[in-house]
């Protein structure tokens, strides 16, 4: 689905079984929308760059409490910040996590959007340096435990680096290595490296 808002473009993608109900496997490109939330607009005229957010499908609940009902919309989630697509009234909102800040916009469908596959190069090549990096800082991370705690804690690192590889698969989608298979699983791969780098400190602070 191809979104247009105040002649900014937005592409929501989705990667699901036909027919399923919910969809929590979905991909919103967009410009940097944590800079709408912005008070005071920065000085700088450069055109916002282009992000990828993870998204999903949203349903209120049967009267079960656990059955998806009536569809209501998607929701994505940036780094700073939770939104959502409002598909009866046409609009996208985005709220901060850590103020008060509130952004809405109505949007005008387009049905002739960006193929993902065009983007697959730039995806490939973000996935491939976050890829490295997450490495690189599990390796630092691992030998500085080491040094400094011994091997019995850089072995429950290992373990713990193993259990999260594996539920990063169960979040994101993976072949049976543990690697991504399409554009949208690499950019939730880019996500949760991006995430998962910033918890390493916690075992030599």
């Amino acid at each position: 689905m191809g979104m247009d808002i105040q002649g900014q473009r937005l592409n929501l993608y989705e990667s699901c079984a036909e027919g399923s109900v919910t969809c929590n496997n979905m991909l919103l490109v967009a410009p940097d929308l944590g800079r709408l939330l912005q008070t005071t607009p920065e000085p700088s005229k450069s055109p916002y760059a282009v992000k990828y957010y993870s998204a999903e499908t949203k349903h209120s609940l049967c009267k079960d409490g656990v059955t998806p009902c009536r569809f209501q919309g998607y929701t994505f989630e940036g780094e700073d910040f939770d939104g959502f697509i409002d598909t009866s009234n046409h609009e996208i909102s985005i709220r901060s996590k850590w103020t008060v800040d509130t952004y809405s916009a109505a949007y005008k469908e387009n049905t002739t959007y960006l193929p993902l596959a065009s983007q697959a190069v730039l995806i490939d090549q973000i996935y491939n340096t976050s890829d490295k990096a997450l490495n690189e800082s599990y390796r630092v991370t691992r030998n500085e435990v080491r040094r400094l705690y011994g091997e019995d804690m850089a072995a429950d690192l290992k373990k713990e680096q193993t259990q999260w590889i594996k539920q990063r698969s169960k979040n994101c989608g993976a072949d049976t290595d543990h690697l991504p298979r399409t554009q949208v699983e690499k950019v939730c791969f880019i996500q949760r490296n991006a995430l998962r780098e910033q918890t390493f400190f916690l075992w030599i602070d």
